[in-house]
């Protein structure tokens, strides 16, 4: 009997283990977090410095950003047109520019 319940529990415990979190879940401060550390590389965003100077240069904005997480399916494709997203990774990417520039 135990032996039944261990197996059980280890064939439900894989089962919810496997389960992939909602892609929505991704936060905006977040989302330029994974930008900055090169994670959406493979959607040619670069990582550090010239993550933040593509920022600042304007070639990186909330779009490209969501963009990305989107193709790498990290993010609800829905959230491309949700506006207070848009808004909330724009002021995440402000925040890194140096001195605020609104270049």
């Amino acid at each position: 009997m135990k032996n039944i319940l261990f197996g059980s529990s280890i064939l439900l415990l894989a089962s919810v283990v496997s389960i992939p979190a909602t892609a929505a879940e991704i936060t905006p401060s977040d989302l330029v977090s994974q930008g900055y550390q090169g994670r959406l590389a493979s959607e040619e965003i670069p990582g550090y410095a010239s993550f933040l100077q593509a920022v600042y240069l304007g070639k990186i904005d909330a779009e490209t950003l969501i963009k990305g997480a989107v193709s790498q399916g990290k993010l609800d494709p829905d959230m491309a047109n949700n506006d207070s997203y848009i808004r909330q990774v724009e002021s995440a990417l402000f925040l890194l520019r140096p001195n605020g520039s609104s270049r």
